[in-house]
């Protein structure tokens, strides 16, 4: 399956084939405009079990953080894509740690390390954000209120995940 350009999107790949969810991986190549402003693309396009959902996944080791570039893309996409798709940023957070046990995610091992894969809509990354670095352009969320808005992998789809 293509998404394989680091870690995060092997595993996160594996676990959708390993689970049958039909998924494209984007090829980043080519990158469309809206209004003039170059728009990057999400990562995966998933066949949900009761949508279709566009995902930008974000690799992280303990803190939950996203670009503003990744922000305004994916507000773009939502645009261009209209009702045709949901947009979700799903974390991938590699480790462990009481920190990620207490996190509302899916636990996946692959390869010999362990995800806790996450998913959160993109009306609740807009909502949450806050300005984490004026410098590098990004936002960070609050751990508190970031687990309250997340949900695991389940909702996104229908096959059975062992735990």
């Amino acid at each position: 399956m293509a998404g394989e350009r680091n870690h995060y999107e092997r595993a996160f790949s594996t676990l959708l084939k390993e689970q049958g969810v039909k998924a494209l991986a984007v090829e980043e190549r080519r990158r469309p405009a809206l209004e003039g402003r170059v728009l990057k693309h999400f990562d995966f396009l998933v066949n949900g079990s009761e949508k279709v959902w566009a995902l930008d996944l974000k690799g992280r080791r303990q803190t939950p953080w996203i670009t503003r570039t990744d922000l305004f893309s994916m507000m773009g996409w939502q645009k261009l894509l209209a009702e045709k798709a949901s947009l979700a940023f799903v974390f991938a957070f590699m480790g462990h740690g009481r920190r990620l046990d207490d996190l509302p995610a899916l636990a996946w091992d692959c390869a010999g390390a362990r995800y806790h894969f996450c998913l959160m809509e993109l009306q609740d990354a807009q909502r949450l954000a806050r300005p984490r670095s004026a410098r590098w352009g990004t936002f960070g969320f609050e751990w508190k209120a970031f687990c309250r808005c997340v949900r695991g992998l389940e909702d996104l789809i229908s096959a059975q995940i062992p735990r």
